[in-house]
């Protein structure tokens, strides 16, 4: 008699509770492993961002290095960002000399941008390399034919350069006035020269000033900058600069964290004045830090989660290492305090400094604020959509708030 085979018992459960386990472990592994990804990539961003906030800087004025084609009064450029850029960009060619030209409206020819001479110092000539930019300008006031002096204004860190554009005489009833011009995070000063011609037609003079932690300016104990805390001091010792020159009013004049600091500067703290302040002009201000670390997150491609929790971070670190306060330099929320005239530009393509808080600022005070919304500008660079407009709104303003008197 054969026997019979045992009968195989299953134990489904037994082995589905394994499955189910192991499972299990996979999934808490994936996930702690995503998680410690995510953290990494928020630390890094963080890292990342917070240098950039507090160290900024440069010496070079932003352009592109193209080829010149030259025919009489017509220059050949590459296609690029700056060259396809609206409105009149600058030119300077490296070799076999140094010139400077402006040149007029792109217009596209091929794969090619033709673009008009409107005014050249010196030779642009056929075939060399050139830098182009359009900030127009990126030496010195000589490079518009302006006599200037270089100065420096005296503050309790050092020296900070300065360029002095005495008054033109245009407007002899103004030449006790004088523009406190303030460059921007990581800027330089060339950067508002294309402002110099309708600044000089009023009348007034002009200071070209830095700020600690700028390039060329003296470095604080951190060698952190404060988006316009501490900086405000530095346009205070400029007014006294100015008191000193025989200077009896002032004007400010900021672009992007320049705006912040002109209005960090009308804090009552820095009150009284040591000359008048009557009034003041922002281009492209910078006025919610927090709002512009989310929107650099924007930019560069993260996902809104993403881009919420490297900000937020970002100004955690930014504050454990400098003690930045950002309320301090929060301008929408400080616009109730504000009691002198401020004349504001701000582009609809800015992607810098959203314009969302222009908008802000200019809903928050309609009584003090005369807001130009520019459509298709960039991060300052609104004078270069309309040049002319610009000009005449700067100018009109100066008129309404350094008005002419007699002697």
């Amino acid at each position: 008699m054969k026997r019979q085979p045992s009968p195989i018992t299953h134990h489904p459960s037994t082995g589905g509770r394994l499955t189910d386990r192991l499972l299990n472990v996979r999934k808490r592994r994936a996930l702690g492993w995503a998680a410690l990804a995510y953290a990494g990539v928020v630390l890094a961003g963080a890292l990342v961002g917070a240098d950039i906030t507090l160290r900024s800087k440069t010496r070079w004025v932003k352009g592109v290095f193209v080829p010149v084609g030259r025919r009489g009064n017509e220059v050949y450029l590459p296609a690029g960002s700056e060259t396809l850029s609206r409105g009149p960009i600058g030119i300077v060619p490296l070799l076999p000399n140094k010139g400077h030209a402006v040149l007029g409206e792109r217009q596209v020819v091929g794969t090619l941008v033709r673009r008009p001479v409107q005014e050249e110092r010196g030779l642009l000539p056929n075939g060399a390399l050139a830098w182009a930019s359009t900030f127009v300008y990126n030496g010195t006031p000589a490079q518009l034919g302006v006599e200037f002096e270089d100065t420096a204004v005296s503050t309790p860190l050092g020296d900070m350069p300065a360029w002095h554009i005495p008054p033109s005489g245009d407007a002899p009833g103004r030449a006790d006035a004088i523009v406190i011009v303030i460059h921007g995070h990581g800027g330089q000063r060339p950067q508002a020269l294309r402002m110099l011609p309708a600044l000089r037609r009023t009348g007034a003079a002009s200071l070209f000033v830095t700020f600690r932690n700028a390039h060329g300016a003296p470095r604080s104990e951190t060698g952190y900058l404060t988006l316009g805390d501490q900086e405000a001091e530095d346009v205070i010792s400029a007014l006294h600069w100015a008191q000193g020159a025989g200077y009896r009013r002032a004007v400010l004049y900021g672009f992007s964290m320049g705006g912040n600091i002109a209005l960090s500067a009308l804090r009552e703290r820095h009150q009284p004045y040591p000359i008048p302040v009557t009034g003041v002009m922002l281009d492209c201000p910078a006025l919610d830090w927090r709002a512009t670390i989310l929107s650099q997150g924007q930019r560069f491609g993260l996902p809104p989660f993403l881009a919420r929790h490297v900000a937020t971070f970002t100004q955690w670190v930014v504050t454990r290492r400098s003690g930045q306060d950002f309320d301090t330099v929060d301008q929408i929320r400080a616009a109730p305090n504000f009691n002198l005239p401020i004349l504001m530009w701000h582009g609809t393509r800015d992607r810098t400094i959203p314009i969302a808080q222009a908008d802000a600022l200019a809903a928050a005070r309609p009584d003090l604020i005369e807001y130009h919304r520019v459509e298709g500008g960039k991060h300052i660079r609104v004078w270069n959509i309309n040049p002319k407009a610009y000009d005449a709104q700067l100018e009109t303003f100066i008129g309404k708030v350094l008005p002419e008197v007699e002697g």
